[in-house]
């Protein structure tokens, strides 16, 4: 049975990966395509002193947009059973390392309850690219991102700032999200700029595909599809004890 059978089999028709051509041919061996001047060209990822005013100006990104009071709801499927995940951009900034950030709520409902996981610190530069400024993780809340499962802040302990995606991404960069040692080395991979995914109401063409990886956790890997004008519309985390994150619906700020 291929890979992509046991996928469908398993999330019950609610996320079909359909155009996995361009990812699976990465590992093949050949030789990787000619990059272009874009991508994470003249960047110093990760960052242990982002200067402000690289941070100035009103720049989005098309790939991860973080204006206030957006929502996405996810159905998370787990081995034991299914969850409902909600992500939400907080009003407000908090600084970080002189850096005005966007925070944004993650949290677990069932039964009706609303735990939070996590609140991660966003900041846009000039040019439209999305850094990872540091997170708080709930002691006792839930666990959703088993490659960065601890609290860190940039600027602190040795934390540094890393990328979660470019304004302009191209297949083949590689960047650290964040880095602390000990703590954090999440890093992706661009593997597609064409890869297709379908949820329970949606299919997506032209997403933006990344492998994510950790040192403090190398057993697992992820994979996450980005669609224009909404930001994370599908997750993979391919484990022993595979987890599938899909889009059901997104409210916007």
């Amino acid at each position: 049975m291929t890979r992509a059978a046991v996928w469908a089999l398993r999330v019950a028709a609610r996320v079909v990966v359909l155009s996995v051509a361009s990812v699976t041919l990465s590992g093949c061996g050949a030789s990787p395509p000619e990059l272009g001047p874009t991508g994470v060209d003249g960047l110093t990822v990760p960052t242990p002193s982002p200067d402000p005013a690289d941070f100035s100006g009103d720049a989005t990104n098309q790939w991860f947009p973080l204006a206030a009071h957006t929502r996405w709801t996810y159905r998370q499927e787990l081995p034991t059973g299914a969850r409902s995940v909600v992500a939400e951009v907080l009003p407000g900034r908090r600084l970080i390392a002189g850096v005005g950030t966007t925070p944004v709520r993650w949290q677990v409902r069932s039964h009706g309850i609303a735990r939070t996981a996590m609140v991660r610190w966003y900041a846009v530069d000039s040019v439209g690219n999305v850094w990872w400024f540091g997170q708080r993780v709930s002691a006792h809340g839930p666990r959703l991102d088993r490659l960065a499962a601890r609290s860190f802040v940039v600027g602190s302990e040795g934390a540094e700032a890393g990328l979660v995606i470019t304004a302009d991404p191209r297949e083949g960069d590689g960047y650290l999200n964040a880095q602390q040692p000990g703590v954090v080395e999440r890093r992706s991979t661009v593997l597609s700029l064409t890869g297709t995914v379908a949820t329970s109401n949606r299919t997506f063409h032209g997403t933006v595909i990344t492998r994510d990886l950790s040192t403090t956790d190398p057993l697992h890997t992820v994979q996450t599809y980005f669609a224009r004008g909404i930001g994370i519309v599908a997750q993979e985390d391919r484990a022993s004890l595979p987890r599938f994150l899909a889009l059901v619906r997104v409210r916007r700020g």
